[in-house]
């Protein structure tokens, strides 16, 4: 098994693949020893990610492609490392390569925090990043025109951020932090900014590792219709506005 990220296998949704999971980290450990070049790993990439990373990939440009039609920006909350955020990035400069839409990134990447309605499953300090890594990723890919990663607390720090910029709007939303204060906080304003027919994703809605997530987002909206990803692992929810 590969070290944590921030989070342990518990017995009910995140063990749904177990039996797949010592057989794929044995195929990790074999890729390591074959030492495949960057170029390799980078130019025919789906020669060696895994079945549910590419499904992973499909899902969120799929949901993607369901907002062209809706007029507003795209907001990735939670960036972590960066692959929704920039994924989304890299889908606006295929498909609206002369449009004015940006993706905008939050996180505060110092980890998460576990508090008491979140799961004892993850872990205070996991999902760390480095803002700076992603900024130097973002301009060596010339990103950074498409891709704002904004440093900011969620918990805090959302208001005075759409103050400053009342005008933004979202047509599609990827709420990915699972911790029930942050979204608690940041999710309202998220919301009211989602243009009508806009998307706002859920990644661990109804899951083990994010108990928090699913109970805030009921708290504030107890009549939500949330729609079901019949074939991703994550993300697994969506609504449209």
């Amino acid at each position: 098994m590969p070290e944590s990220q921030g989070h342990k296998f518990g017995i009910l949704e995140s063990n749904k693949f177990q039996h797949r999971r010592d057989a794929f980290y044995e195929y990790i450990e074999s890729l390591k020893k074959s030492n495949p070049t960057v170029e390799d790993l980078i130019f025919h990439s789906t020669s060696y990610i895994g079945h549910m990373s590419l499904n992973r990939i499909l899902t969120l440009s799929e949901l993607y492609k369901q907002s062209l039609k809706i007029g507003g920006h795209i907001a990735d909350v939670g960036v972590y490392k960066g692959g929704s955020a920039f994924l989304f990035a890299k889908l606006i400069k295929i498909f609206e390569s002369e449009s004015l839409t940006l993706c905008h990134g939050f996180d505060w990447f110092k980890g998460q925090i576990v508090e008491e309605y979140d799961s004892a499953l993850t872990e205070t300090g996991g999902y760390k990043s480095n803002h700076d890594d992603l900024i130097r990723l973002s301009q060596g890919q010339q990103l950074d025109n498409i891709l704002k990663i904004h440093d900011i607390d969620l918990r805090s720090d959302v208001g005075n951020f759409f103050e400053n910029n009342p005008h933004i709007r979202f047509k599609l939303i990827n709420m990915d932090c699972g911790k029930y204060d942050v979204v608690k906080s940041c999710l309202p304003y998220f919301w009211k900014k989602l243009n009508k027919g806009g998307i706002m994703i859920f990644d661990q809605y109804s899951h083990e590792h994010a108990p928090g997530e699913t109970l805030a987002i009921h708290e504030f909206m107890p009549d939500i219709e949330i729609r079901a990803i019949q074939n991703s692992w994550t993300p697994t929810a969506y609504t449209i506005k």
